[in-house]
């Protein structure tokens, strides 16, 4: 039986703020660090700030649907800030704090934003260079001090205007203080239907399309997503991914902020470990990439310490591989067992959640594949990772694996009111509440989006099975066929490579070929170990990956990987980078997403040399399959 929620909280985000703020007063809403300590902020302090950031926007000219660009990292006035657009009727489009020049013009000339609120002074110089090229842009509000850095031609014009932070709550207070019914009469007036965001997809293929979001969409998503999740008040999430982003912005914001939880921010994606120790937060939402890299740190501490201490580890982690699917069961330890994890959890497995902070109740992860081992681990260690699949076109949430309901590998069953069917070739269709108005300015794509009967084609391939679980295999569009006719989704044989400890990144290539090759950034940290070890003299980066030695060790390591897959999915050549994939090169988007087609062309001619046998690369022998002991070319062949 579904939970009923009172009106105040199904109306609007405005309004679920509202009923937080009388409800919780000076209890604390978000903490920031400031001067290297964390600073409280209450719920009264954060609505005093709404209310004069929104009446300001109110004194400029902002009235409702208008829509309002926010471009900053993750911070509380972000969430200030889009409560802010938000209680003034107006419409939040945000842009990740990463994109550059043209990006950023396009997504304010599509969307006819007004007024633009920036993070930072290198964010507010990126804007003006743009800026002419943006006829409807009138105010950019940036942070206290960044005027410092404008001359007098850029601070103003007669149609144009920069203010500091200070500056906006400034003439909102004043603006408030003649027209404080206004404030209520903005917020009060907007419906669950209203738009709240357009949010311009990371864009892995061409220009970037605004998806329209309304404040329904959000709160039936937190809804749904809290009806298999108990979130008690008394919660402080740890938030760091982009909140341009619709995962955390719904899962790591509106969640919270709908359960009355604190939401505690990291300094920097770089500082989550040590934010972990200083938070120890309850939850908090991660793409699987955090998961790995602390998985990979405990594993090379082990692997380096060796002798006892390792074989405890890996007896450790197989008896954490058992508890987990005894709790995918909804089931509890029992006798000689029970004992034996008790063992492993004072020994080993304690220290792995202390090192996450030791209060964690749940992680999400989403925005990528997770994997099953991975999830095994960290569920059995008592660190549930629930992982959920969904896209910014659904809010996001579309299915979810909960702390009762959970089968690792799949990305658990649809969310209550969401309905999810498999097409004939396979894609993943989606109706609910959930579903975003369409595309906005783009009355083409939005037909596209959704079939003949009104559902939404999500452009991933997956199933369901017997008991509604969901298995996504990959993006319709990036699904590799051999010229053999075999069908590859590439993202699972990707994450097989990089849960390798000596593999950072892999992407696999193969479209239309006999055979699949890979192209392969190596974890450098650990491959310096090794070179040590080996003694290899070799420190440089280009030169480590041209020894004998490491790439005979990286061939190995591909092989290990994927030893259990069939002939057609095995990597017979591999290209070894000497740096990783950035977003700063475009080849990933701001949500780490490799963007495919991009890396395809931008390396095309490594790629048609893994397929010359004069190219440059390394042939992988599979002899760690225990059913072929020749080499690649033999099992390609068959």
């Amino acid at each position: 039986m579904q939970k009923k929620w009172p009106e105040e909280m199904t109306k609007s985000i405005s309004s679920v703020f509202q009923a937080q703020v009388k409800k919780y007063g000076d209890r604390t809403m978000l903490m920031e660090k400031t001067n290297g300590v964390y600073e409280p902020k209450s719920w009264r302090e954060v609505a005093d700030a709404v209310i004069k950031l929104s009446q300001g926007l109110n004194s400029l000219g902002i009235k409702p649907k208008d829509r309002v660009a926010l471009m900053m990292t993750t911070q509380g006035n972000w969430a200030i800030s889009d409560l802010a657009i938000l209680a003034s009727g107006a419409i939040n489009v945000p842009i990740y704090p990463t994109n550059k020049g043209t990006q950023i013009a396009h997504i304010l000339i599509d969307s006819a934003s007004e007024i633009i609120i920036v993070g930072s002074s290198e964010i507010l110089h990126e804007v003006i260079e743009i800026w002419p090229q943006v006829p409807t842009l009138r105010v950019v509000i940036a942070p206290n001090g960044s005027k410092n850095e404008l001359n007098d031609k850029q601070l103003a014009t007669k149609e144009k205007q920069v203010l500091e932070w200070d500056e906006a709550l400034q003439i909102g207070h004043k603006f408030h203080q003649e027209n404080s019914r206004l404030f209520e009469e903005r917020w009060s007036a907007v419906t669950k239907d209203d738009l709240a965001s357009i949010i311009y997809t990371s864009g892995t293929t061409g220009k970037p399309k605004g998806v329209m979001l309304s404040h329904n969409n959000f709160l039936s998503n937190v809804r749904a997503g809290t009806e298999h999740v108990d979130i008690k008040d008394s919660y402080v999430s740890l938030s760091f991914l982009p909140l341009s982003h619709v995962l955390e912005r719904t899962a790591g914001y509106y969640m919270p902020l709908v359960c009355g939880c604190t939401i505690a921010y990291a300094e920097d994606v770089l500082t989550v470990p040590q934010n972990l120790q200083e938070v120890q937060p309850h939850m908090m939402v991660s793409v699987p990439r955090l998961y790995e890299k602390i998985y990979n740190k405990v594993v090379e501490g082990v692997n380096q310490a060796g002798g006892l201490k390792k074989k405890l580890f890996f007896w450790a982690k197989e008896i954490s591989r058992v508890n987990a699917n005894i709790l995918a069961n909804n089931q509890s330890p029992k006798g000689f067992f029970k004992l034996k994890l008790a063992i492993a959890d004072a020994l080993v497995l304690k220290k792995i959640r202390n090192i996450m902070g030791g209060r964690l109740v749940f992680c999400i992860s989403g925005g990528a594949p997770l994997g099953k081992e991975l999830a095994e681990f960290y569920n059995g260690c008592g660190i549930r990772v629930l992982e959920g699949y969904g896209l910014t076109e659904t809010s996001p949430v579309i299915s979810y694996n909960s702390l009762e309901h959970c089968r690792y590998g799949s990305v658990g069953r649809p969310a209550p009111e969401v309905e999810v069917k498999i097409a004939e070739d396979g894609e993943i269709l989606t109706k609910g509440p959930q579903v975003c108005q369409g595309y906005y300015n783009n009355q083409e794509a939005t037909n596209a989006l959704f079939d003949e009967d009104g559902w939404l084609k999500t452009g991933d391939i997956g199933h369901l099975d017997d008991d509604s679980y969901l298995f996504i295999t990959d993006r319709k569009k990036d699904l590799i066929i051999t010229s053999g006719g075999k069908n590859v989704a590439p993202q699972p044989i990707e994450g097989l490579l990089t849960s390798d400890r000596y593999i950072e990144q892999a992407v696999i290539y193969g479209d239309k070929r006999n055979y699949l090759v890979a192209m392969v950034a190596p974890n450098f940290e650990q491959l310096k170990i090794f070179a040590k070890d080996n003694n290899i003299s070799e420190t440089d980066e280009y030169l480590l990956i041209t020894n004998e030695k490491v790439k005979r060790l990286l061939a190995k390591r591909v092989a290990k990987a994927l030893h259990d897959l069939p002939n057609f999915e095995q990597i017979k050549r591999i290209y070894i980078k000497d740096s990783e994939f950035t977003m700063d090169a475009n080849e990933l988007t701001p949500t780490l997403k490799v963007r495919r087609r991009f890396i395809y062309q931008k390396y095309a001619e490594i790629w048609n040399s893994l397929y010359d046998d004069n190219g440059d690369f390394i042939e992988v022998k599979y002899k760690f399959a225990p059913q072929i002991a020749t080499g690649v070319n033999e099992r390609q062949s068959m």
